[in-house]
């Protein structure tokens, strides 16, 4: 195999690569039915949140997650409608260090995948 074959087929074995991350992604579909949380600590005293609410499939449910910076994207976890998300002023949403809650309305599809809520 000469020079000139080893890089176009290298050529085409890395845009080929290229097309089917983008064609497994579904990001283009992803705000459609339900949208990820961004969270934004405007206070810097939450540690965890819980939320509880609907996600894409109607089911409830509910989740803690860590806080660790001003601003975090809880990916991998769909809402719609109304959820309730309660502060902690720990990593692990004990009540012993609530801190205060808030209602969100998530909307079943929007221009982004991502809804804020704030502390």
């Amino acid at each position: 195999m000469n020079l000139r074959t080893k890089v176009a087929t290298t050529a085409a074995a890395a845009a080929l690569s290229f097309a089917g991350v983008l064609g497994s992604a579904g990001q283009s579909f992803a705000a459609t039915n339900g949208q990820q949380i961004h969270f934004h600590d405007t206070s810097g005293l939450v540690y965890s949140i819980r939320i509880q609410g609907y996600n894409q499939n109607g089911d409830a449910v509910s989740g803690c997650f860590g806080t660790p910076s001003k601003d975090t994207w809880i990916g991998g976890w769909w809402w719609k409608g109304e959820a309730e998300v309660t502060f902690y002023k720990n990593n692990s949403c004990s009540f012993a260090t609530y801190y205060g809650d808030t209602t969100a309305w998530v909307p079943a599809s929007q221009s982004g995948d991502w809804t804020t809520v704030s502390s």
